[in-house]
């Protein structure tokens, strides 16, 4: 995994220091990665212009607003100076928000976006915007949503792998997980832990199916070895694999709390919207319940995948 050389933070209307935009300086200032600074502007409103007051009048107040993002966004880089990174700015006029972070991104090459997520208080739960989700299904880089209550020192990071996934000498997405939280760790000063999860045993009414029993004990051995061997491949000390049996979203939601893990990075892949309507997205499920900042990884090959041509 090469060391970032571009980093993309998703900057809101309002140009104002973020916890998304706090660790994109982190970041930058560990790698010595530039930073892009962009801001994702659209008013329906300039659209509705055009079409009553012609496009001078629209091309007018799109041209007034953009300005006034720049300048706020300027304003912001100054103060963000001195960090030991380079910092670009930008203000893109995106009436598709997905698709216009996907072309920055791809533009200038990013290693990784940063982008703010919300939590409701109540039930510490994530609140993630369909801008969110679609950048979760589109980005061929690493996405890192940030939450509120994000740490400012980041203490420990979990690379949640899926060892039966594929063979465990595979350059695959759990290889590149692995790799991603470790480059961070590094990054943060932050300790490294392997996670995985033996999904729960299939029950019928309450009681086992004729024959699972064996079954599954054969699944939870062929788990145990592939995840030891998996460990030991990438040299991950003993008092930092963490091997889980249950429902992978409840189990990981734990694991985090209960271990205090303020980076969670685990992949996803992208699902056409059938794929999408009859098997959900275990990553997009998990999001959904652990409290800490997440990282998702795209497989190798993603990019091919990309462009061939994908549907939001």
């Amino acid at each position: 995994m090469k060391r970032y050389e571009a980093i993309l933070a998703i900057v809101p209307a309002q140009a104002v220091l973020t916890p998304a935009i706090k660790r994109a300086v982190e970041l930058a200032g560990a790698s010595g990665a530039t930073l892009h600074l962009c801001i994702f502007e659209y008013d329906s409103a300039v659209d509705f212009a055009a079409a009553r007051a012609g496009s001078d009048v629209a091309d007018h107040v799109r041209h007034d607003i953009v300005r006034d993002r720049e300048e706020s966004l300027q304003r912001l880089a100054a103060s963000l100076a001195g960090k030991g990174h380079a910092v670009e700015c930008d203000v893109v006029w995106a009436p598709d928000q997905a698709k216009a972070v996907l072309a920055k991104a791809l533009e200038i090459n990013a290693q990784a976006v940063l982008k703010d997520a919300h939590h409701e208080s109540t039930l510490r739960r994530a609140v993630y915007t369909p801008l969110d989700w679609k950048l979760m299904r589109l980005l061929p880089c690493e996405l890192m949503l940030v939450g509120p209550a994000s740490h400012p020192l980041p203490k420990r990071v979990a690379a949640a792998v899926d060892v039966l996934a594929e063979p465990v000498d595979a350059d695959g997405l759990n290889k590149r997980i692995l790799a991603v939280a470790l480059q961070l760790s590094e990054y943060l000063g932050a300790r490294l832990d392997l996670v995985s999860v033996f999904p729960h045993f299939p029950t019928l009414h309450h009681r086992a199916w004729p024959g699972s029993e064996a079954m599954y004990a054969e699944a939870n051995t062929e788990h145990y070895e592939a995840f030891r061997k998996f460990a030991e491949a990438h040299s991950i000390p003993q008092d930092r694999r963490h091997r889980l049996k249950g429902l992978p979203t409840v189990e990981l939601g734990s694991f985090v709390s209960d271990n205090g893990i303020d980076v969670l990075v685990m992949g996803t892949q992208y699902r056409s919207r059938w794929e999408r309507l009859l098997l959900g997205s275990t990553a997009e499920s998990l999001a959904q319940e652990v409290n800490a900042d997440l990282v998702l990884v795209k497989p190798p090959g993603f990019a091919d995948t990309l462009r061939g041509g994908i549907t939001l």
